[in-house]
């Protein structure tokens, strides 16, 4: 993909009011702007984003209506079961109200399908599974926006059904007994960007405030926040405030199954970051559901037993091991088969399918493909007449829009921009890349799939970056929509450069003239053939401590390079 190097197009003209009312560097109050932050008032709190700036859960629409049926559930004894998705979006969000449940003394269950045998969202031989254990209300987590003929069922049996979910809506929501979706028509929450577990969390909230539990949402924040972060939504508005504040909860009391992932994942627990719950905590919860059974996830945030809890840790590490076993192989066959397309200049979005590759790793392989390629990815592993297939994009580019022009080809699909899954039979798989690709052209309208990387500010030399480093802390949690901070630094003398991690990544030495600094350029090896020894470059970083064998220092992690002019 074609990488452009832009600047921020903001307003600075508060940049000095920023820099005087909250007494930081200029470098910080422009930062915070290219993060749309408009007044003093707003830096506050981003800032100092505190759970008390939350919006009422009640404004969301069908959220009181929730509340009480779920109270004369409770009140009557009657049988309640909370059914979520197997991704950590959905384990968090089932471990969430499944406690916010027990302790208002409900009568509850959980069901989690499996992702080989189920697939996504509700299905109807688990619905009358329920119904056969006389559950009289069935409360969906992080799914169930989509199920019109599930929630129908639900109502032919005289049960109730409460759908939350943040997905996009259809044109017909389902006739449930309450629809808990930020993004339906007429819903007056102004934050549409929650995850599954922020609606989760939401729910949760409220009812604790019916039965007047207080401080509940301090005690579950934790999950919301790993739940959010794995979902890679955007981490402004509410959803900072919720990982923000989940992040000092796990500094500090953290949930028991938490603690035992940290620990086995070797975590310094006072430096446990969004890094850390996305890249390392999230696949190890992920992996229950990939290979096993998603229900050892909820098993280990509802332990109550820390030798418990760490039993279930080992197991998810071990499956994690597996899980990336399998992938690695799956990765090098579509490799291959994504070379071919990309040599052939096939179009705008790579379909490469393969027979009877484990559905429960192909999203990542597709994403990781992406990384490689800078193209979207459908990836469909077939078994027999049926394909089952995961898609990834790249910014720029509404895989969900493309997808949904697609539709008549599927047998089911859904998902957002840039994430989505589908079924199709596999004698369409070869109209469905012609048409995708077809679909693009159309949407792209001309214009080349361009990966623009925006530049906070400058750097004018190495001994100003420790102070920098303290300053950008005052932004974390980076995640979706608050990137880590990128700077460009100019005419750098390339001192040593080598290849490590089996040539995948870039380790270079630089001078500006005065010190010398390690880069590390991830997944970019390739751009050894592009630059030399005592050659002047320019380059897009951000900055960061590198602590090895007890020893910090600072090092420049690379986005992007270029010969310097």
């Amino acid at each position: 993909m074609i990488k452009r190097w832009l600047a921020y197009k903001k307003d600075y003209s508060i940049v000095d009011e920023l820099v005087e009312e909250l007494n930081i560097s200029e470098v910080l109050a422009r930062v915070l702007i290219n993060r749309n932050v408009e007044t003093v008032e707003d830096a506050e709190i981003f800032l100092n984003p505190c759970l008390d700036e939350l919006d009422d859960p009640g404004i969301m629409r069908g959220m009181d209506l929730a509340v009480k049926r779920i109270k004369n559930a409770v009140i009557y004894g009657e049988k309640i079961c909370v059914y979520g998705d197997y991704d950590v979006d959905g384990i968090t969000s089932v471990s969430m109200l499944y406690m916010v449940l027990k302790k208002i003394g409900g009568n509850v269950s959980y069901y989690i399908p499996n992702r080989l045998d189920e697939g996504y969202g509700l299905n109807l031989q688990a619905i009358k599974q329920i119904i056969e254990q006389e559950v009289q209300l069935i409360i969906t987590v992080d799914c169930g926006i989509r199920s019109i003929d599930e929630v129908a069922f639900v109502n032919n049996a005289g049960r109730d059904i409460i759908i939350t979910d943040h997905h996009e809506c259809g044109e017909i929501i389902p006739d449930a007994y309450s629809v808990i979706n930020p993004n339906q028509k007429n819903c007056g929450y102004l934050f549409k960007y929650l995850a599954g577990a922020g609606v989760a969390f939401k729910l949760s909230c409220a009812l604790a405030h019916e039965f007047q539990i207080n401080e509940l949402h301090e005690d579950i924040i934790d999950l919301a926040a790993l739940g959010t972060v794995a979902d890679v939504v955007s981490l402004l508005g509410e959803n900072r405030i919720i990982v923000k504040n989940g992040l000092k909860k796990i500094k500090t009391l953290p949930n028991i199954g938490i603690k035992a992932l940290i620990d086995v994942c070797g975590i310094a627990i006072s430096n446990i970051n969004t890094y850390h719950l996305g890249y390392l905590l999230a696949p190890r919860l992920n992996a229950a559901g990939r290979l096993g059974d998603p229900a050892i996830g909820v098993e280990l945030l509802t332990a109550t037993d820390e030798k418990h809890a760490y039993k279930i840790a080992e197991e998810l590490n071990n499956l994690n091991s597996l899980r990336q076993a399998i992938e690695n192989d799956i990765l090098t066959f579509a490799s291959e088969e994504a070379e071919k397309q990309n040599d052939m200049k096939h179009g705008k979005v790579m379909v490469i399918s393969g027979e009877n590759w484990h559905i429960g790793v192909i999203g990542i392989v597709a994403s990781r493909l992406v990384e490689k390629f800078g193209l979207p990815v459908v990836l469909i592993s077939t078994d027999g007449f049926i394909g089952r297939g995961s898609a990834r994009s790249v910014p720029g580019f509404n895989l969900y829009e493309a997808m949904n022009k697609c539709s008549s080809l599927f047998e089911k699909f859904g998902g957002h921009e840039m994430a989505a899954g589908l079924t199709i039979k596999k004698e369409n798989i070869k109209h469905f890349r012609e048409l995708i690709n077809q679909v693009a052209v159309e949407m792209l309208e001309g214009r080349e799939l361009i990966q623009e990387i925006y530049v906070d500010y400058k750097i004018d030399n190495i001994d100003s970056l420790p102070r920098l480093i303290e300053e950008m802390d005052a932004l974390q949690p980076f995640g979706e929509g608050n990137p880590v901070p990128l700077f460009v630094f100019r005419r750098l003398l390339v001192k040593d450069i080598k290849l490590v991690g089996n040539g995948k990544h870039l380790s270079i030495y630089l001078n500006d003239g005065s010190n010398s600094i390690k880069g590390i350029g991830f997944n970019i090896g390739f751009m050894i053939n592009s630059i030399e020894v005592n050659q002047k470059i320019d380059i897009i970083c951000s900055v960061e401590k590198n602590v090895w064998n007890g020893i910090e220092s600072v090092q420049l992690n690379i986005k992007d390079l270029k010969k310097a002019k």
